[in-house]
Protein backbone atom coordinates (compact mmCIF):
# COMPACT_ATOMS: atom_id res chain seq x y z
CA UNK A 1 0.00 0.00 0.00
CA UNK A 2 1.29 3.29 -0.98
CA UNK A 3 2.31 5.75 2.08
CA UNK A 4 0.75 9.30 2.03
CA UNK A 5 2.47 11.48 4.03
CA UNK A 6 1.32 15.78 4.56
CA UNK A 7 3.15 18.87 5.15
CA UNK A 8 5.69 18.59 8.48
CA UNK A 9 4.34 22.28 9.13
CA UNK A 10 1.84 22.11 11.99
CA UNK A 11 -0.98 24.78 12.34
CA UNK A 12 0.03 25.92 15.47
CA UNK A 13 3.38 27.24 13.64
CA UNK A 14 1.20 29.21 10.46
CA UNK A 15 -0.60 30.82 13.26
CA UNK A 16 2.65 31.70 15.19
CA UNK A 17 4.37 32.77 11.99
CA UNK A 18 0.65 35.16 10.72
CA UNK A 19 0.73 36.59 14.57
CA UNK A 20 4.59 37.68 14.06
CA UNK A 21 3.80 39.10 10.53
CA UNK A 22 0.63 41.14 12.13
CA UNK A 23 2.77 42.55 15.22
CA UNK A 24 5.62 43.34 12.38
CA UNK A 25 2.81 45.55 10.38
CA UNK A 26 1.58 46.87 13.38
CA UNK A 27 4.77 48.57 14.48
CA UNK A 28 5.19 49.29 10.83
CA UNK A 29 2.06 51.74 11.36
CA UNK A 30 2.91 53.89 14.32
CA UNK A 31 0.45 56.09 15.81
CA UNK A 32 -2.92 54.25 14.25
CA UNK A 33 -5.18 52.40 16.69
CA UNK A 34 -4.23 48.65 17.65
CA UNK A 35 -6.63 46.21 15.90
CA UNK A 36 -9.80 45.60 17.23
CA UNK A 37 -10.88 42.49 19.38
CA UNK A 38 -13.05 40.98 17.43
CA UNK A 39 -11.79 39.54 14.21
CA UNK A 40 -13.53 37.94 11.09
CA UNK A 41 -13.44 34.00 11.29
CA UNK A 42 -12.52 31.62 8.79
CA UNK A 43 -15.77 30.13 7.21
CA UNK A 44 -14.42 26.27 7.65
CA UNK A 45 -12.67 26.05 11.00
CA UNK A 46 -14.21 29.37 12.75
CA UNK A 47 -10.40 30.46 13.64
CA UNK A 48 -9.89 34.09 13.91
CA UNK A 49 -8.14 35.39 10.00
CA UNK A 50 -5.01 37.51 10.52
CA UNK A 51 -5.20 40.65 8.66
CA UNK A 52 -3.55 39.27 5.60
CA UNK A 53 -6.56 36.97 5.31
CA UNK A 54 -9.37 39.30 5.92
CA UNK A 55 -10.63 39.03 1.70
CA UNK A 56 -11.04 35.41 2.26
CA UNK A 57 -13.85 32.98 3.42
CA UNK A 58 -10.83 30.23 4.97
CA UNK A 59 -7.44 30.38 6.70
CA UNK A 60 -4.01 29.96 5.54
CA UNK A 61 -4.35 26.17 7.42
CA UNK A 62 -7.49 25.36 5.79
CA UNK A 63 -6.43 25.88 2.87
CA UNK A 64 -3.22 23.82 2.84
CA UNK A 65 -5.29 21.02 4.55
CA UNK A 66 -7.61 21.02 1.52
CA UNK A 67 -5.15 21.66 -0.62
CA UNK A 68 -3.18 18.05 0.48
CA UNK A 69 -6.59 15.91 0.73
CA UNK A 70 -7.06 16.72 -2.96
CA UNK A 71 -2.92 15.86 -3.57
CA UNK A 72 -3.87 12.22 -1.19
CA UNK A 73 -7.06 11.39 -3.07
CA UNK A 74 -6.06 9.79 -6.24
CA UNK A 75 -3.74 7.91 -5.02
CA UNK A 76 -5.82 6.72 -2.29
CA UNK A 77 -8.56 5.79 -4.49
CA UNK A 78 -5.85 3.72 -6.73
CA UNK A 79 -5.21 2.04 -3.84
CA UNK A 80 -8.76 0.97 -3.44
CA UNK A 81 -8.88 -0.41 -6.36
CA UNK A 82 -6.99 -2.92 -4.68
CA UNK A 83 -10.00 -3.63 -2.23
CA UNK A 84 -12.96 -4.62 -5.18
CA UNK A 85 -12.15 -8.12 -4.80
CA UNK A 86 -14.19 -9.44 -1.90
CA UNK A 87 -12.86 -10.67 0.76
CA UNK A 88 -9.04 -8.41 0.04
CA UNK A 89 -9.47 -6.88 3.41
CA UNK A 90 -6.71 -5.53 5.06
CA UNK A 91 -8.33 -6.32 8.59
CA UNK A 92 -9.85 -9.68 7.42
CA UNK A 93 -7.82 -13.09 8.83
CA UNK A 94 -6.45 -15.01 6.26
CA UNK A 95 -8.60 -18.16 7.73
CA UNK A 96 -11.68 -16.24 7.57
CA UNK A 97 -13.83 -18.62 5.01
CA UNK A 98 -16.99 -18.51 3.80
CA UNK A 99 -19.86 -20.22 5.08
CA UNK A 100 -22.90 -18.41 3.67
CA UNK A 101 -24.47 -20.73 0.65
CA UNK A 102 -24.62 -17.58 -1.72
CA UNK A 103 -22.13 -17.46 -4.51
CA UNK A 104 -19.72 -14.17 -3.62
CA UNK A 105 -20.37 -10.34 -5.43
CA UNK A 106 -17.66 -10.35 -8.56
CA UNK A 107 -17.00 -7.42 -7.08
CA UNK A 108 -16.86 -5.52 -3.40
CA UNK A 109 -19.91 -2.89 -3.88
CA UNK A 110 -19.20 -0.63 -1.06
CA UNK A 111 -15.69 -0.10 -2.19
CA UNK A 112 -17.15 0.73 -5.74
CA UNK A 113 -19.61 2.49 -4.25
CA UNK A 114 -17.21 4.42 -2.40
CA UNK A 115 -14.51 4.94 -5.88
CA UNK A 116 -17.84 6.26 -7.38
CA UNK A 117 -18.85 8.32 -4.62
CA UNK A 118 -15.63 10.22 -4.42
CA UNK A 119 -15.34 10.62 -8.23
CA UNK A 120 -18.86 12.50 -8.07
CA UNK A 121 -18.09 14.75 -5.63
CA UNK A 122 -15.22 16.03 -6.81
CA UNK A 123 -16.97 16.51 -10.36
CA UNK A 124 -19.68 18.26 -9.30
CA UNK A 125 -17.30 20.60 -7.60
CA UNK A 126 -15.29 21.25 -10.48
CA UNK A 127 -18.48 22.01 -12.70
CA UNK A 128 -19.97 24.18 -9.90
CA UNK A 129 -16.78 26.47 -9.85
CA UNK A 130 -17.09 26.08 -14.06
CA UNK A 131 -20.06 27.78 -13.61
CA UNK A 132 -18.76 30.30 -10.80
CA UNK A 133 -16.30 31.16 -13.46
CA UNK A 134 -18.01 31.19 -16.44
CA UNK A 135 -16.49 28.49 -17.77
CA UNK A 136 -17.07 25.77 -20.52
CA UNK A 137 -18.19 22.52 -18.87
CA UNK A 138 -14.76 20.42 -17.58
CA UNK A 139 -14.07 17.46 -20.24
CA UNK A 140 -11.62 14.53 -19.07
CA UNK A 141 -8.82 13.05 -21.14
CA UNK A 142 -9.08 9.34 -19.51
CA UNK A 143 -8.91 9.68 -15.51
CA UNK A 144 -11.51 11.96 -14.25
CA UNK A 145 -10.67 11.06 -10.48
CA UNK A 146 -7.48 11.88 -10.92
CA UNK A 147 -7.82 15.16 -13.21
CA UNK A 148 -10.71 16.89 -11.53
CA UNK A 149 -8.56 16.38 -8.00
CA UNK A 150 -6.01 18.23 -9.65
CA UNK A 151 -8.05 21.10 -11.54
CA UNK A 152 -9.66 21.77 -8.39
CA UNK A 153 -6.47 21.91 -6.63
CA UNK A 154 -5.40 24.46 -8.98
CA UNK A 155 -8.03 26.43 -8.15
CA UNK A 156 -8.30 26.40 -4.30
CA UNK A 157 -6.35 29.83 -3.67
CA UNK A 158 -9.52 31.33 -5.74
CA UNK A 159 -12.08 29.11 -4.12
CA UNK A 160 -10.88 30.32 -0.36
CA UNK A 161 -11.22 34.15 -1.77
CA UNK A 162 -14.32 33.96 -3.59
CA UNK A 163 -16.50 30.94 -3.29
CA UNK A 164 -18.54 31.83 -0.39
CA UNK A 165 -19.38 27.96 0.21
CA UNK A 166 -15.79 26.95 0.33
CA UNK A 167 -16.58 25.58 3.79
CA UNK A 168 -19.17 22.89 2.51
CA UNK A 169 -16.71 22.11 -0.32
CA UNK A 170 -13.82 21.53 2.39
CA UNK A 171 -15.95 19.55 4.37
CA UNK A 172 -17.06 17.00 1.75
CA UNK A 173 -13.15 16.89 0.28
CA UNK A 174 -12.55 16.17 3.90
CA UNK A 175 -14.86 13.70 4.78
CA UNK A 176 -13.91 11.49 1.62
CA UNK A 177 -10.62 11.64 2.64
CA UNK A 178 -11.48 10.03 5.77
CA UNK A 179 -13.58 7.62 4.16
CA UNK A 180 -11.05 6.38 1.58
CA UNK A 181 -8.58 6.52 4.79
CA UNK A 182 -10.85 5.00 6.95
CA UNK A 183 -11.14 1.44 4.36
CA UNK A 184 -7.74 1.43 3.58
CA UNK A 185 -6.52 1.69 7.37
CA UNK A 186 -9.71 0.72 9.58
CA UNK A 187 -7.69 2.08 12.70
CA UNK A 188 -7.91 5.50 11.18
CA UNK A 189 -11.41 5.52 10.77
CA UNK A 190 -13.54 8.21 13.15
CA UNK A 191 -15.18 6.73 16.13
CA UNK A 192 -18.48 8.47 17.00
CA UNK A 193 -17.87 9.65 20.81
CA UNK A 194 -20.93 11.44 22.22
CA UNK A 195 -23.25 14.95 20.64
CA UNK A 196 -21.54 18.62 20.92
CA UNK A 197 -22.28 20.00 24.08
CA UNK A 198 -21.36 23.65 22.44
CA UNK A 199 -24.33 26.36 23.52
CA UNK A 200 -25.79 27.52 20.52
CA UNK A 201 -28.93 30.06 20.43
CA UNK A 202 -31.45 30.43 17.41
CA UNK A 203 -34.67 30.94 18.87
CA UNK A 204 -33.75 30.08 22.31
CA UNK A 205 -30.69 28.55 23.93
CA UNK A 206 -29.37 24.76 24.36
CA UNK A 207 -26.68 22.41 23.25
CA UNK A 208 -26.05 22.06 19.51
CA UNK A 209 -26.19 18.04 20.04
CA UNK A 210 -24.95 16.49 16.74
CA UNK A 211 -22.93 13.68 16.99
CA UNK A 212 -19.57 14.32 17.14
CA UNK A 213 -16.67 11.94 15.57
CA UNK A 214 -12.64 11.72 16.39
CA UNK A 215 -10.26 10.69 14.46
CA UNK A 216 -7.31 8.10 16.18
CA UNK A 217 -4.15 10.34 17.02
CA UNK A 218 -5.98 13.81 16.76
CA UNK A 219 -5.73 16.45 18.97
CA UNK A 220 -8.76 18.47 18.25
CA UNK A 221 -12.55 17.52 17.04
CA UNK A 222 -14.56 19.81 15.20
CA UNK A 223 -18.51 19.66 14.78
CA UNK A 224 -19.82 19.20 11.88
CA UNK A 225 -23.10 21.06 12.39
CA UNK A 226 -22.16 23.88 14.39
CA UNK A 227 -18.37 24.36 13.60
CA UNK A 228 -17.31 24.24 17.08
CA UNK A 229 -13.55 22.79 17.69
CA UNK A 230 -12.71 21.26 20.95
CA UNK A 231 -9.10 20.30 22.16
CA UNK A 232 -9.91 16.70 22.64
CA UNK A 233 -8.84 16.79 25.97
CA UNK A 234 -11.45 19.85 26.83
CA UNK A 235 -14.32 17.64 25.12
CA UNK A 236 -13.60 14.62 26.97
CA UNK A 237 -14.04 16.82 30.24
CA UNK A 238 -17.47 18.58 28.96
CA UNK A 239 -18.72 15.21 27.54
CA UNK A 240 -18.10 13.40 31.18
CA UNK A 241 -20.03 16.47 32.89
CA UNK A 242 -23.00 15.73 30.71
CA UNK A 243 -23.06 12.22 31.17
Amino acid sequence: MTRHTASTITDDELDALYARLDAREAHARPGQHSEPAQRPTCSICTRDLWSAERHRYACRPCERRIRDHLAQLPALVQDLHGLLMPGARTDAPAYRTRTCAEPPAPINLSVLDTITAVTVTLDSWLRDWHEQLAWDAPTYRKDPLGEAASALRLNVPWAVERHPAVAEFATEIGEAHRTVAGLLDPATRARRIGYCPASVEDDERHSCGAALRYVPGATTVTCSWCRTTWDALDLSAALAEVA
